[in-house]
């Protein structure tokens, strides 16, 4: 099986307002797709997401093709290396190179188990159950006092984990944001918090005191990604477990954390973390520290490596970015937990009407 020909395009599905947390706000984003034709008739789907510069991620992405195209599909390793080759002097292996070689895994990922005749979870060795959601809101932007109705409509319809952002406000405000949301999903959900780096480590710990009444499952991102020493002392120093890994490019900044018990759940990024490829990798690792295996965002195919891995514990469904509107019979969301595909392939392609209402040229 031969690659035939790779094609790109740029979706903006509308937001249905500013989104935010503690270091950014957005009131737009956009899908980038690549999409990778056979001459067994198969095709392979991949897309990054954005909020700026969709156009330069298409151009880069249209410059592998001469890498991909009359290439087999099948040897995933060797179409990495050839793409890491050649973003590791320009731009850079990490940074912006790595969201459009990761949107490419994810489409050879996806002829492979087409080809295989298989779901993706399949192939990747897991059993084809529904996966546990743990809802996450964008609310940063969301007055406290309306944040309850905010999350509320998600446990009745069957979540039992949430998440809220927390950072850059004082932390009593901050503690009652958190008293909201408990109040909204009630005692038993599993309820856990994200500060997106913006404390430091003196801060992740008080923070953490301070809202621990409220039986927080994890704390995410409390300090810079870089600090990563720091992670140890805050791990050190609170009772609830850190979690972090989005921003991570590379699965060896898990591996050294991890050995120095300094990290407590993994959340690597399936497109700034190496796509399915880096991921499997990044899972393995949680399985041999024994912690949990957690995927930033990207639902309709996390999932699947979620349902695979031996430590897979939740995927992260955001209400915001629901893919619904975009992807042919994009995966069901059932009494909080995400429903696998069941066809060959990781389940989903763009579909035509998306295309048509959410198309955007910069050319």
């Amino acid at each position: 099986m031969e690659i035939t020909e790779l094609r790109t395009y740029i979706l903006q599905p509308p937001l249905s307002g500013e989104l935010g947390d503690a270091r950014a706000a957005v009131a737009e984003r956009y899908w980038v797709v690549v999409e990778l034709d056979t001459d067994a008739g198969l095709t392979g789907t991949g897309w990054l997401g954005t909020w700026t510069i969709p156009d330069l991620y298409e151009r880069y992405l249209r410059g592998f093709e001469d890498l991909l195209v009359g290439s087999d599909p099948l040897a995933i390793e060797a179409r990495r290396r050839e793409m890491r080759e050649r973003a590791l002097y320009y731009p850079g292996e990490v940074g912006f190179a790595a969201l459009p070689r990761s949107a490419v895994d994810v489409a050879l990922w996806d002829l492979k188990a087409k080809a295989a005749g298989q779901p993706l979870y399949a192939l990747l060795g897991g059993d084809g159950s529904a996966v546990p959601a743990y809802c996450s809101r964008l609310d940063a932007t969301v007055p406290t006092d309306d944040l309850g109705e905010h999350h509320a409509p998600y446990a009745e319809a069957g979540f039992t984990a949430f998440k809220t952002k927390v950072g850059g406000r004082p932390l009593d405000e901050d503690v009652r944001r958190v008293d909201e949301v408990r109040e909204a999903v009630g005692s038993r959900a599993e309820l856990f918090v994200d500060a997106n780096q913006s404390w430091t480590v003196n801060e992740a710990v008080r923070g953490a005191r301070a809202i621990s009444e409220h039986d927080v499952g994890w704390i995410e991102e409390p300090i810079s990604e870089w600090n990563l020493d720091g992670h140890r002392r805050v791990t050190n120093r609170m009772d609830a477990p850190l979690a972090a890994g989005e921003m991570f490019y590379r699965p060896e900044r898990f591996e050294w954390l991890l050995s120095r018990g300094a990290l407590d759940v993994v959340q690597p990024d399936l497109l700034r973390g190496g796509g399915v490829s880096a991921l499997r990798e990044v899972a393995a690792l949680a399985a041999t520290h024994h912690v949990p295996f957690v995927p930033h965002i990207h639902y309709p195919v996390s999932a699947h490596l979620v349902n695979a891995a031996a430590t897979g514990s939740y995927v992260e469904y955001i209400p915001e970015y629901d893919a619904t509107d975009v992807l042919v019979d994009a995966p069901e969301i059932r009494d909080g937990e995400v429903v696998l595909s069941e066809e060959p392939g990781h389940g989903y392609a763009v579909s035509e009407a998306a295309r048509e209402a959410f198309g955007v040229s910069f050319d």
